[in-house]
C-alpha cells in the first residue's frame, strides 16, 4: 500500500532575469515519521529547497515498494514486507530557468524496520490444583498465527499445537509444579509467556457409617464406608494378623468376638501416603445369677 501527497509550496518561477542561475537542490528532510514497523503503514516525509520535483524509488528484498514521481514536498505511506532492510533512493531535478541549470542531486539511505512480536491479550490458568482435577488453559494473542503450549511435568516433556486463541484441560497426574510455556507466534517474531501451576494430591476423605457396633459374641454386623481422594484401600485386622484389599465403596461382614476387636480402615493416597481410620465391635456381655 502507497499513499502519496504534497505538501507546502509547489515550485514557481526560478528567476527574473534572463541570466540568473537556478540553486542546486537541497534535501531538508527524508526520514520515517516513526521507526517503520513491518505490516504497518509508515510514512516518509520528504522535504526540499530549490528542487522543481523528486523521483524516488523504495526497494525491499529486490522488489519496489515504490517508483515514481513526487512533489518536492511530499509523504509517502509505504507498508514493509518483511524485516529486510529498505532502501531508499531520492533524486531532486533542479529548476531549470537558464541554460546553466544545475545536476540531480541524488540521496541513498537504508532503514531496518522493526518487527513487533505478536502480543497475548489474555492468558488464564488455575496457579493451584489437586491430582485428577481437570483445569482449564484459556489464551488470547490475535495477532498470533499460531499458538504452542509446551507442559513441562517433571521429566515429561508434551506440546499442544493451537490456533490464536484457544483452550487445553490439564489434567494433573501426579503432585508438583507444572511448568506451562506458551508461545506465540508472527510472521517474523514469537512471544513467550510462562505459568506455573502447583499440584497437591487431595487429602483422601473416609466415612464409616456406626463405626462402633456392639452385640452378642457370635453375631454378624455389617460396616459400610465410602473413601474420596485415595487410589486404593485396604482393611488391617491386628487381632487375625490379617489383610484385605478392599473396595473405596464398600463394605464387609463381621461376627462380634468375645472379646473387643479394632479395625483399620487406610486409605492410599494418590501421593502414597497412608489415612486411616478405625472402627471396631464391642461384646454385650451377659450377667447369670448363681441358683442358691
Amino acid at each position: 500500500m502507497v499513499n502519496v501527497s504534497g505538501t507546502g509550496w509547489m515550485p514557481q518561477e526560478a528567476g527574473r532575469s534572463l541570466f540568473f542561475k537556478s540553486a542546486r537542490p537541497r534535501l531538508l528532510l527524508c526520514a520515517f515519521a516513526e521507526q517503520p514497523v513491518v505490516g504497518v503503514l509508515n510514512t516518509l516525509e520528504v522535504k526540499t529547497r530549490h528542487a522543481a520535483g523528486a523521483c524516488l524509488r523504495i526497494r525491499q528484498d529486490g522488489e519496489d515498494l515504490f517508483d515514481g514521481d513526487i512533489p518536492p514536498n511530499a509523504e509517502i505511506g509505504i507498508v514493509p514486507l518483511t524485516p529486510a532492510d529498505i532502501v531508499v533512493s531520492l533524486t531532486l531535478e533542479p529548476r531549470r530557468a537558464s541554460m546553466a541549470a544545475p545536476a540531480r542531486v541524488v540521496h541513498n539511505f537504508r532503514v531496518r524496520p522493526q518487527v513487533v512480536a505478536p502480543v497475548f491479550s489474555k492468558i488464564d490458568v488455575a496457579r493451584q490444583g489437586f491430582v485428577g482435577d481437570s483445569l482449564p488453559v484459556v489464551w488470547e494473542a490475535q495477532a498470533a498465527t499460531s499458538v504452542t503450549l509446551q507442559i513441562e511435568d517433571g521429566d515429561e516433556r508434551a506440546d499442544h499445537a493451537g490456533t490464536s486463541t484457544g483452550v487445553f484441560m490439564l489434567r494433573p497426574t501426579r503432585p508438583g509444579p507444572i511448568l506451562l510455556r506458551l508461545v506465540a507466534q508472527g510472521p517474523f517474531a514469537a512471544t513467550v509467556q510462562t505459568r506455573t501451576v502447583h499440584v497437591a494430591a487431595p487429602v483422601p476423605r473416609i466415612e464409616i457409617e456406626r463405626p462402633v457396633q456392639c452385640g452378642n459374641p457370635g453375631t454378624a454386623v455389617t460396616f459400610h464406608w465410602r473413601i474420596r481422594g485415595a487410589r486404593e484401600a485396604i482393611i488391617e485386622a491386628p487381632m487375625r494378623g490379617e489383610t484385605y484389599g478392599v473396595a473405596l465403596d464398600g463394605g464387609m461382614v463381621v461376627d462380634i468376638e468375645p472379646t473387643e476387636e479394632e479395625f483399620h480402615l487406610v486409605a492410599i493416597g494418590l501421593d502414597g501416603r497412608r489415612h486411616t481410620e478405625r472402627f471396631s465391635t464391642i461384646p454385650r456381655m451377659i450377667g447369670s445369677l448363681d441358683e442358691p
